[in-house]
């Protein structure tokens, strides 16, 4: 009598001895099937999470800085064919943000990584701000370039923002590599880059 009263303790006890899986409930919101319970695991964020995200932006950035350094050099820049354009740009960096967001600070990192990562995305910024310095000598034909400018430059910030979040310390490392662009970015006015910067 005595084991059969305690043999549903021994057979708790038991399953966490034998590392035998214990049902967890669904967190809020979740509809779990009833045959298998739903485990939670954060998975830690890592420097090549960040760079993959950077990555996709940068190939976005590639793809779009070229069709406006075409329409400056081939003098058909206008609000027509440069705002799309921008858009797209605006978009491309909303995304990263967006997917920085997601991912969780890095904890364990190596300086390389930093630099890699630095490298990127002042790299990213150059071209970036090349191309919109282009722009300003054609302001006359595109009137909504101030209020594009804006966009980018909220944007960007974001972008700059949430790699902070997730890597601290490494927009010091942007910062040093940008010093020849910090007066482009000035006569770009962008304010919220440069102050994320520290320029």
């Amino acid at each position: 009598m005595f084991a059969l009263r305690f043999a549903p303790l021994f057979l708790f006890a038991a399953s966490f001895v034998s590392g035998a899986a214990v049902e967890q409930r669904a967190p809020a919101g979740i509809v779990a099937d009833a045959d298998k319970p739903i485990w939670v695991t954060e998975k830690r964020s890592s420097t090549a999470d960040v760079e993959a995200v950077l990555n996709t932006l940068k190939s976005s950035a590639d793809s779009i800085l070229p069709q406006i350094d075409a329409l400056v050099s081939g003098g058909t820049a206008s609000d027509a064919t440069v705002t799309p354009l921008i858009n797209e740009l605006t978009t491309a960096l909303d995304t990263a943000s967006a997917s920085l967001g997601g991912l969780s600070p890095v904890s364990s990192r190596k300086r390389q990584s930093d630099d890699d990562i630095a490298n990127l995305v002042a790299g990213i910024l150059t071209d970036v701000t090349n191309t919109l310095d282009g722009l300003l000598g054609e302001a006359a034909s595109i009137p909504a370039l101030g209020g594009l400018l804006v966009g980018i430059d909220t944007s960007l910030n974001q972008v700059l923002v949430g790699l902070e979040t997730l890597l601290a310390g490494v927009l010091r490392l942007v910062a040093n590599l940008l010093v020849d662009v910090a007066n482009l970015l000035r006569s770009l006015a962008l304010g919220l880059t440069l102050a994320s910067l520290g320029l």
